[in-house]
């Protein structure tokens, strides 16, 4: 299970995304770097917007149990590998077929949201709402950069098929830092601001 789901890090996720947006950029696609950069911290955006909505939710009804926290290993992997997997998919079609597109970000989800449910790190909540955003965010991002250049398919599984073997087994404490820089903050303002 750990090994599966070390594919899904955020220290596999982020270095992988820059390299596309870097690879993007050196062939030249203007449209396609711009677009997968934007997209892609716009989906993190909004699931760290989430995970701090679940924090303070907790603190404001006052939960001794952990908070809702969306989980970020499916919510990212599901956009960034869906995305890659749909452009590839989709790279020779002339025409979006729904069904073709939804197939690899609910494939990926399924195996990563079992990886983190066996090693019980979310719940069954936590997991389909981060397959729903990462599906939602891959969609929206392979709708986007299609279509895409003849020259980009060829490299677009083989780079971050790379990355994502290199930087494996890498593990970023982001939930951490987060709930961290959550709580100092939260408890600063309440008695700066005497909540």
């Amino acid at each position: 299970m750990e090994f599966m789901t070390d594919f899904a890090d955020e220290a596999v996720i982020l270095p992988l995304s820059l390299c596309v947006t870097i690879l993007f950029y050196v062939m030249g696609w203007q449209r396609g770097w711009r677009i997968w950069c934007t997209g892609v911290v716009a989906i993190l955006g909004c699931l760290v917007l989430i995970k701090i909505l679940g924090l303070y939710w907790g603190q404001f009804f006052g939960f001794t149990q952990r908070p809702f926290s969306i989980s970020g290993h499916v919510t990212a992997s599901t956009a960034v590998y869906g995305a890659l997997l749909t452009l590839v998919l989709h790279s020779r079609q002339t025409q979006w077929q729904w069904g073709r597109a939804l197939l690899p970000p609910l494939l990926i989800a399924a195996v990563i949201g079992y990886t983190r449910l066996r090693l019980h790190a979310h719940t069954q909540a936590e997991v389909l709402w981060g397959t729903l955003l990462g599906t939602v965010g891959a969609l929206w991002l392979a709708r986007s950069l299609l279509p895409m250049p003849a020259k980009a398919t060829r490299y677009i599984m083989l780079v971050p098929a790379c990355v994502a073997l290199l930087f494996h087994g890498y593990i970023f404490r982001g939930e951490f830092l987060l709930q961290s820089l959550f709580y100092n903050s939260y408890h600063w303002a309440r008695h700066a601001l005497i909540w």
